[in-house]
């Protein structure tokens, strides 16, 4: 079942952490990055009792060839599965500490198991995507999360705090409290009723007036979706034109002119992923017409780039900026993205 299907469950967990989080309980979660070389803080750390420790991901590294997918292969064969793979290059540990530790503890794993296998799939390839991004090289990176329901939930609560407070996940103290945290978690998953691709369809299209829309080729899909989680955080409902929200209008004929339309008229800011695929694409062709439109009618200020490579595109000129989608996250896109936002509204 998914959590569309939950409801009652999810009101009932709901109430249980409004109740616990309005006790302040005496607990604390900490998270701890451990490489090959050092313990990440843990050597010598004393912990308060209770407490509990639990591996959220490995990070492994790059696998570029034969030999490296056969030691991977042997050190998943020799590895305590239970702590993690041997030979990781990175990991992540989850530690809560404090007398409200084993209360959390059991209502956590009993939110880790609100997900379906699907909704566990996406988080856990989140969790993955983000590390990937930071890597930039041309093997393979390989990771891996933890299948257990409590590292299920804390990782779902790290990657709900970077979308409401971006980099804040990646401190070592977590704020606020896990409790509360959970509780506001848990708000956003009743009002969204999904993880990951939503559909919001209920509103006409004809009658939206989008922030911001986005114009990309599918396969820089991932990244954008990236950035369009951080964006709905940080906007209000229907702000955002991204075409998986909208699936059942766009399943129409002559969507060429409805998406003609929500670029040109309906749309305050129009962001375009640039890359060699983009240049290639029929419907990117046709929401480039649009932007070329409106430099045209000079409202330059209506339009932003992020750009993948070099590729030449009809139109653009050496001399036009944009934001390199190589070196930046899709979190700090999207802060710039809501800077642009923002500017056009104060020159309205």
């Amino acid at each position: 079942m998914s959590l569309a299907e939950k409801s009652a469950e999810l009101r009932r967990l709901i109430t249980a952490f409004e109740e616990e989080a309005g006790k302040f309980h005496d607990i604390q979660l900490h998270t701890f990055y451990l490489t090959q070389e050092d313990s990440g803080g843990l050597a010598g750390r004393r912990f308060a009792e209770p407490n509990h420790a639990i591996m959220l991901w490995q990070y492994y590294g790059i696998v570029k060839g034969k030999q490296d997918i056969k030691q991977l292969a042997n050190n998943v064969k020799e590895s305590d599965l239970k702590w993690g793979l041997r030979g990781a290059t990175l990991t992540c540990f989850g530690v809560l500490e404090g007398e409200g530790t084993p209360l959390f503890v059991r209502m956590a794993m009993r939110a880790g198991c609100l997900f379906s296998a699907e909704e566990s799939i996406y988080i856990k390839s989140r969790v993955v995507s983000e590390i990937q991004e930071r890597e930039k090289s041309t093997g393979k990176p390989v990771a891996a999360v933890n299948d257990n329901p409590l590292a299920i939930w804390l990782n779902f609560l790290l990657y709900h705090l970077s979308l409401a407070h971006p980099h804040r996940q990646l401190a070592n103290k977590i704020e606020p409290d896990p409790y509360s945290l959970s509780l506001l978690a848990l708000e956003r998953l009743m009002a969204d009723r999904v993880v990951g691709k939503v559909d919001r369809s209920s509103a006409a299209l004809a009658n939206l007036r989008f922030k911001v829309a986005l114009s990309f080729p599918s396969e820089k899909r991932r990244y954008v979706s990236k950035v369009v989680d951080s964006l709905r955080f940080a906007l209000s409902k229907d702000s955002v034109f991204y075409d998986y929200d909208y699936q059942a209008q766009l399943a129409r004929p002559n969507l060429d002119t409805l998406l003609q339309r929500i670029y040109r008229h309906q749309s305050e800011l129009i962001v375009v992923f640039l890359c060699a695929s983009y240049a290639d694409k029929e419907w990117c062709g046709l929401e480039w017409r649009v932007v070329r439109d409106i430099i045209k009618s000079k409202e330059d200020d209506r339009i932003m780039f992020v750009r993948f490579d070099d590729t030449p595109v009809d139109g653009l000129l050496s001399i036009d900026g944009y934001i390199d989608g190589n070196v930046y996250t899709s979190k700090q896109v999207a802060a710039y993205i809501l800077e642009r936002i923002a500017e056009l509204e104060r020159n309205r």
